[in-house]
């Protein structure tokens, strides 16, 4: 609980001016006018960003506020501008340091990824950028060394989506190297050089990430925070809830200090920015204190062509974007995979997802169970352990494979989905329904080609579920550029023969391949020895292909023997 030491109290603290006074109808007003202040009602305060002491000052003055409040307001300003200005410094230096040799000191990166950072560690007057390249384009790589560079000694906070907080610890420790400090933030929260966190887990961890300060803040998904009234908004951009309804999940009423106003930094991910309207712009622009996020109904009536209806503002149009482009050029880059000449034809890359692993674990557990005593365990009996530990693994990975698909779609992508198991196709169909069809290997000729042909060229058919060894072969799917795996075959090279079926003649932009690898089952080792057999690296680079030995299988049995064996 603040005490006011005298009638008008001035406090500065974590980037927050906090104001405390008796009710003063004429000093309330001037406050209001203040962009994104907020009032909390149990402590009866205004809090206002550190960053707006001069606007507040100047108003409060204009309203007759006490002399020794508007000498403090002052003082905080000039301290906020100093320290604004020290921040911008330490941007120049970084920027000016590490771009000029930063192919150098990154061999891997694309020529688009290399300006991408180097448009992320632009220095500019907001306090960060929207990086809005198509997906596959490697978005997350370029965040990740454009924060590492720009803040090689501070606290990096990434915020995303559930399913991709492991992907993101993995690409951290591929880009800077195995020993980097990461923290996937999970039941606990542990601080790090690097921590994850889920956008779910913004509210159970809120108290541990606003104490202290971040470098810089990473939004995956950003999009995921347009809608300003939402909580997920809320606690990342923080301000004032006054709902008249409450659930016992609802945010308190009140100031609700945002995660964003803690860091120094922002980059802003998202291959749809703009999801429906121009409007969904406006959240982000908040984001980074750009100037057409400070005043919500201007931006709608210059560029959503905004009309007031009998229930109030109608925001849902679209107006002058030409001028919105511009505008937004030096804060926003989009790249399409159309226009980025320096892809190889194809990528592949392995996305560990975590899943339930209570059915996966009870098939394990028999396995051992059962062959555990014996001296000897055939070729033959461990093979068909193998595959219900792939069946059960193909099952627990459904939810995740659906979700990157979402994704892919919102996107405003097709995408192609393989599947060794029926049930899993089965499952793809069911959940999108009339938008997918499907190539099992049941289809007479005729309706394979119906199927190939409408996801082809019908706008409304935007997924194609094929079981790998049916549709993996003797067809062109050049509509979509995003294959995604479910599972894995016993035979690398039908997976070879399906990456394939997009990029065929006629194709002409580079393919994305995601092989989904579920965490903590057989799919690891199978990961691992794939890597070793096909030399992912090479190929996802090179182009190369490099031949398979018939060891793989040999070897996966025998990590299965390992497992009786308690290793």
């Amino acid at each position: 609980m603040i005490e006011p030491a005298s009638p008008f109290s001035v406090s500065h603290q974590d980037g927050e001016i906090v104001l405390s006074f008796p009710f003063h109808p004429i000093w309330v007003a001037a406050i209001k006018r203040v962009r994104f202040r907020s009032f909390d009602p149990e402590t009866r305060c205004w809090h206002v960003p550190a960053w707006l002491a001069p606007d507040l000052a100047e108003r409060l003055e204009r309203a007759e506020a006490p002399e020794e409040a508007i000498t403090a307001l002052r003082a905080i300003a000039r301290e906020t501008l100093a320290e604004t200005a020290a921040m911008n410094a330490r941007m120049l230096e970084a920027y000016e340091r590490v771009v000029p040799k930063l192919a150098a000191s990154y061999p891997t990166l694309f020529p688009h990824q290399v300006s991408g950072i180097t448009f992320l560690m632009r220095p500019r007057e907001v306090r960060g950028a929207l990086l809005a390249d198509d997906m596959g384009l490697g978005k997350t790589r370029q965040a990740i060394i454009a924060a590492h560079e720009a803040h090689p000694t501070g606290e990096i906070l990434v915020v995303c989506p559930a399913g991709l907080k492991l992907n993101w610890a993995r690409e951290i420790r591929l880009a800077l190297g195995p020993e980097a400090e990461v923290s996937v933030v999970g039941r606990e929260f542990r601080r790090a050089r690097w921590t994850i966190v889920n956008y779910d887990l913004l509210r159970k961890h809120h108290a541990e990430l606003v104490a202290d300060a971040w470098s810089c803040l990473v939004l995956d998904e950003a999009h995921y925070i347009k809608n300003l009234r939402s909580q997920r908004s809320l606690l990342v951009l923080g301000g004032e809830r006054k709902a008249r309804r409450r659930t016992a999940r609802s945010l308190p009423n009140g100031r609700i200090r945002g995660v964003a106003e803690r860091a120094e930094r922002l980059y802003l991910l998202t291959g749809t920015p703009i999801t429906n309207r121009p409007l969904d712009l406006f959240a982000l622009l908040r984001a980074i204190r750009h100037p057409l996020g400070d005043d919500q109904l201007a931006f709608a009536l210059r560029y959503c062509a905004a009309f007031q209806t009998a229930f109030g503002w109608d925001m849902n149009g679209a107006s002058h974007l030409g001028e919105l482009h511009d505008r937004l050029s030096d804060v926003l880059l989009r790249r399409r995979k159309a226009s980025v000449l320096d892809l190889p034809p194809k990528l592949r890359t392995y996305m560990p997802v975590e899943v339930d692993l209570v059915a996966y674990r009870q098939v394990w557990l028999d396995y051992v169970a059962r062959l555990s005593k014996r001296k000897r365990v055939p070729r033959k009996t461990l093979l068909a352990e193998v595959a219900k530990l792939r069946h059960a693994a193909a099952i627990a990975k459904i939810p995740a494979a659906i979700a990157l698909a979402e994704a892919i779609l919102e996107a405003g992508e097709k995408v192609i989905i393989f599947a060794c198991h029926q049930v899993v196709v089965d499952a793809i169909v069911a959940h999108f329904g009339a938008s997918c069809v499907k190539v099992t290997g049941a289809e007479s000729a005729s309706q394979r080609q119906q199927a190939v042909d409408d996801f082809q060229h019908d706008p409304d058919v935007r997924v194609f579920a094929g079981n790998l060894q049916a549709a993996g072969i003797g067809i062109s799917l050049t509509a979509a550029t995003q294959v995604v795996f479910v599972d894995y075959s016993f035979v690398p090279a039908e997976h070879l023969q399906a990456e394939d079926r997009p990029y065929r003649i006629g194709q002409r932009n580079a393919v994305t391949v995601t092989y989904l690898s579920a965490v903590g089952t057989l799919d690891e080792e199978i990961e691992r020895l794939l890597a070793q057999k096909l030399g992912v690296v090479a190929q996802a680079i090179d182009g190369e292909a490099p031949t398979l030995g018939e060891s793989f299988l040999d070897d996966l049995l025998a990590v299965m023997r390992r497992g009786l064996a308690g290793d």
